[in-house]
């Protein structure tokens, strides 16, 4: 049998933000955003990419 608890949790007398999980998102932030920020742009010849289509002898290359 499940019982079902409606009490309501005491209240916090000090609201504290947690440091840890924002300094990780900050320090994930600077490390993969900047340089993807900073990446030059991607250069593609569309007359080479053949996509999945490409017969197996244009791919052997």
């Amino acid at each position: 049998m499940t019982c079902l608890d409606t009490t309501p949790l005491p209240a916090r007398r000090t609201a504290q933000i947690p440091l840890a999980p924002l300094a990780a998102a900050l320090a994930l932030l600077l490390v993969m955003g900047v340089p993807a920020l900073l990446a030059p742009p991607a250069t593609l010849n569309p007359g080479d990419w053949h996509g999945n289509a490409a017969p197996s002898l244009v791919t052997r290359r």
